[in-house]
């Protein structure tokens, strides 16, 4: 529901302005208020296609609301367009976007997007998504999330593995961009830190992100693997481009590792469930290919530095996840939140 508290007028700010289309810009938010004035200041300066409509949704993923100066400065920038405030109070990422997801439907609005708290967006960001989505008729596309530069003072390993980050983000977009340039966008994996979605097809599927993946993470990446089970219409633009802000805390292995563990333990998990037996007949081979991947990014380590020590801090995590989600660990990756 949208209803209550958060929809009491401090939350919400109204407009009359009505144009054809109306997108819903939905951002998902937990104790980091400086990242968040940042996306926020960034979606100020968008550059909004004619014919469109804007309504800002903001859910804090929290016990009790946190954000009211926030939302009422955001408003004063963007007084054209329609700001809401919502508290989800269930802990959980994909709790707090299935409840961004049924308020842009209670809301009426035609087409969703998402960007992630600890984010900013390109000018031409919206517009970009827009037009390839127009294109295509898409009922879901995404693009790049490119490293911030890190203002904070690092260490050397600090600068190392934001480097190794760095590099493997932009091997990873050149991958898709290949892929878009076959004309075979539609196998890009699509994560919901820049995303857009057309929300009749929500309407008509009623599917919703997975809530009982809890604090583990890794909904996107199922819901649009569900979506395309579904028959929907995907793909990816290299135009509208996101920039993601790493905090200093998080450029650490260990951060990557227990990252890529947890993904893997939820993923292997729910392959077991729905496959039990081709599931464990092809784990040996998943593991004996993290393990080949994680000595070879070993032996690079002298050319390629920092890519290389995130690269097997990640399979050594891939192959530890494997191995715990099937003996049933729960995992709580975004127990704990970095950044400000």
């Amino acid at each position: 529901m949208c209803d209550g508290l958060t929809m009491s007028k401090p939350f919400l700010f109204r407009n009359s302005h009505s144009e054809q289309r109306s997108i819903c810009l939905g951002t998902v938010t937990r104790d980091r208020p400086v990242m968040l004035r940042n996306l926020l200041s960034s979606y100020a300066n968008l550059l909004v296609p004619h014919g469109v409509t804007l309504h800002f949704l903001i859910v804090e993923n929290n016990e009790h609301a946190s954000l009211t100066n926030i939302m009422q400065a955001f408003h004063k920038q963007v007084p054209q367009w329609t700001v809401q405030y919502v508290v989800e109070p269930k802990l959980g990422i994909a709790s707090a976007r299935n409840r961004v997801l049924q308020c842009a439907l209670t809301g009426g609005h035609d087409l969703l997007t998402f960007a992630d708290d600890d984010e900013v967006v390109d000018e031409n960001w919206l517009a970009n998504l827009l037009a390839e989505r127009d294109r295509h008729d898409l009922d879901i596309v995404g693009s790049p999330v490119r490293t911030a530069p890190c203002r904070e003072k690092l260490t050397g390993l600090q600068r190392l593995v934001w480097s190794g980050v760095h590099q493997s983000r932009m091997r990873a977009e050149l991958r898709c961009l290949k892929k878009w340039n076959e004309g075979r966008a539609d196998s890009i994996k699509l994560a919901t830190g820049s995303w857009m979605a057309k929300l009749e097809f929500f309407r008509q599927t009623g599917l919703r992100f997975d809530s009982s993946l809890g604090l583990s993470g890794g909904e996107d990446w199922r819901l649009w693997s569900q979506a395309k089970a579904l028959g929907a219409r995907t793909g990816w633009t290299p135009h509208a481009i996101a920039y993601e802000t790493i905090p200093a805390e998080r450029l650490r292995l260990r951060y990557y590792y227990r990252r890529t563990r947890d993904h893997n333990a939820t993923e292997i998990k729910a392959r077991l469930k729905a496959h039990p037996i081709r599931t464990l007949v092809r784990l040996p081979g998943s593991i004996l290919s993290r393990l080949l991947k994680f000595f070879i990014e070993l032996c690079s380590l002298p050319a390629t530095r920092g890519k290389a020590l995130v690269s097997s801090a990640s399979n050594l995590g891939g192959i530890v996840g494997l191995l715990q989600g099937c003996l049933g660990r729960k995992t709580m990756h975004y127990e704990k939140v970095s950044g400000h």
